[in-house]
């Protein structure tokens, strides 16, 4: 039997260490953040955009502005879901959109004292897709001052950062600071 769509829980998946994988549309680079609290509305918004049968002008919330770990392009947070993540949402909303049109068919069949002679058959829509899979652990923690945040970013990457939230530009740093322990014997 399909899961109701009461039952459901949509959230971005999240790696080992709670970061939620972003993408820029501008530069097409993976990055990583903490949750934000726009996340929600983000999905909300995606969904609205695909679910023919919601009003999307009543469902949106504002979202604020981000920007690209690595390029500094600024767009609103919701611009910043990975092609996984979009399609898991098209997927997600075909799927809610037959669950809502079966509904609405199998309202003849419950009703049908009122119609004994219904002109179609009401099929059962496939189970709603599950959550997406958990992020995998395979970037490395930057932390930058400006905000108190730590993002992640691609192991290779030597140039320059751009705040997530703020969009403060930090100096070129490799991220991959050495350090020499030297014993000494006494």
């Amino acid at each position: 039997m399909s899961r109701g769509l009461s039952e459901s829980r949509l959230e971005l998946p999240r790696d080992a260490s709670g970061f939620v994988r972003r993408e820029c549309a501008h530069c097409n680079r993976a990055f990583k953040t903490r949750p934000s609290r726009h996340d929600a509305s983000v999905l909300q918004r995606r969904l609205a955009s695909l679910f023919p049968f919601e009003n999307a002008h009543e469902s949106f919330d504002e979202v604020p502005d981000g920007s690209c770990l690595y390029c500094g392009h600024r767009a609103p947070v919701d611009e910043w879901l990975t092609l996984q993540q979009q399609v898991h949402m098209e997927a997600l909303a075909r799927a809610w959109a037959n669950h809502v049109r079966y509904q609405q068919l199998a309202y003849v069949s419950r009703t049908l004292s009122l119609n004994p002679r219904p002109t179609f058959v009401t099929v059962e829509p496939e189970a709603l897709p599950g959550p997406m899979p958990p992020e995998p652990d395979d970037m490395r923690v930057i932390p930058l001052l400006c905000c108190g945040e730590e993002v992640k970013a691609l192991w290779d990457w030597e140039g320059s950062f751009f705040c997530p939230r703020c969009g403060t530009r930090h100096a070129g740093t490799s991220g991959r600071q050495q350090f020499h322990l030297e014993f000494v014997e006494e």
